[in-house]
């Protein structure tokens, strides 16, 4: 039965369509003087999804069976997505060694999408292969949760170093403002849906909560919603080794502008329905099947909210240890709160080459993924640019149908 899910899952692939657990630019950018930087980068992820389907479901293709198939073998009761993308610019005033100065300050200005989900893979495979298959059968849909985000964010931060010596210590803390641009929060509590094994009849069992912002079109300086959030870090260098501690986006943004919230709880028994003529389907039976009548009838109940939205904030711990002059290896995990995620660990390493070239690698596991393999590019030119790009999901790229993630990433910096 696909009424159930027809308004659900499109949220889950039309606004997915992770980022990479990198420590800020706006605390690890030490270079005295002054850096302006631009970064964008997205990502998608999923337990269970396969790049290709992610592909051919964007592009409005045809999903054959096949295709289809490679999904289903690995959904599980609970599977995972989630998307980010990230764009914007910074700024770095670092004071120089010789004045003794040891404060640093930045601003920041960014533009941030992000959108997770948990589903039941009776969910997937019901949306895009139909109730047919659960014949006799009840298919379970519920305990699946979608969350979409969009905001701007203004942030004003600064650092302090200690120098000790054999050892630096670096301290961060920035405050960041954030002008909310749309939101929406989908919890299916239950949806139940059992499926007479002759097909005379459908019987659903659900209960589900929608929060969403105003999703009119507005001016750009119009709030729909306001929050603030807080970034705090810690870096200890040595000799041989790098410690650093990251907890970035700690926050909410409160909805208060025409923000609405619609539930239901209900059970519904559908027989299908009853058409005297085909070839004269009058105003009346079109009528009954308007988005309207549908919701009113599956006992749906709208009205006006305000709430707020925790950010899916990130806490991120690494070690790197310096094995030779040219080679640095590390280890970190990440996790986000708030935000249907998994423990993200990885390890990867660092090598520099002549002429101000890096290359860094990396191999991690979990996230809203599984395996995820990085693969990084840095050039410096000069004493005035540097680029860096890359990808944390080089398998998205080679193997579409085995991989679960694609993205990428672009940082350029210019020093003055």
């Amino acid at each position: 039965m696909r009424l159930c899910v027809k308004y659900i899952f499109p949220f889950l692939f039309l606004s997915i369509t992770t980022v990479a657990q990198t420590f800020s630019p706006v605390f690890t950018e030490t270079k005295p003087g002054s850096a302006l930087g631009a970064g964008f980068d997205y990502g998608v992820n999923s337990s269970s999804v396969n790049v290709k389907f992610f592909n051919t479901f964007y592009r409005g293709n045809f999903i054959d069976a096949d295709l289809k198939e490679s999904v289903f073998k690995n959904t599980k009761d609970k599977n995972r997505l989630g998307f980010d993308l990230n764009y914007g610019l910074w700024y770095v005033h670092n004071p120089d060694s010789a004045s003794m100065k040891t404060t640093s300050w930045f601003v920041s200005f960014r533009n941030r999408t992000h959108a997770d989900a948990t589903f039941q893979g009776d969910l997937f495979k019901t949306y895009f292969a139909g109730n047919k298959q659960f014949a006799g059968q009840t298919a379970t849909l519920g305990e699946t949760r979608f969350n979409f985000l969009s905001y701007r964010q203004l942030q004003l931060g600064m650092s302090f170093l200690a120098d000790k010596g054999d050892s630096k210590v670096r301290f961060g803390a920035a405050l960041s403002f954030l002008k909310g641009e749309r939101n929406l929060n989908l919890f299916l509590k239950k949806a139940d849906v059992f499926t007479d094994a002759d097909g005379q009849f459908i019987d659903v069992n659900m209960a589900m909560d929608i929060r969403n912002s105003d999703n009119s079109n507005k001016k750009f300086f119009d709030m729909k919603g306001y929050g603030a959030a807080l970034d705090l870090f810690l870096g200890i260098e040595k000799q041989k080794s790098i410690i650093r501690f990251e907890l970035s986006d700690f926050g909410f943004i409160d909805w208060s502008q025409n923000a609405q919230s619609t539930h239901n709880d209900t059970t519904i028994h559908f027989q299908g329905l009853s058409i005297d003529n085909l070839f004269a389907i009058g105003d009346s039976l079109v009528n009954s099947l308007n988005a309207d009548s549908i919701k009113t009838n599956m006992g749906f109940v709208t009205e006006k909210i305000s709430y707020s939205t925790p950010l899916p904030s990130m806490i991120h711990f690494a070690y790197t240890h310096k094995t030779k002059e040219n080679l640095m290896i590390s280890a970190g995990f990440a996790y986000r709160m708030a935000a249907n995620y998994s423990p993200y660990v990885y390890v990867g390493t660092e090598h520099k080459f002549k002429n101000n070239f890096n290359i860094n690698t990396r191999f991690a596991w979990g996230g809203y993924g599984t395996y995820n393999i990085g693969l990084g590019l840095s050039k410096q030119f000069g004493k005035g640019f540097k680029i860096n790009l890359g990808t944390n999901n080089l398998e998205g790229l080679l193997i579409t149908k085995a991989a679960n993630g694609v993205g990428a990433y672009i940082n350029l910096v210019g020093y003055f």
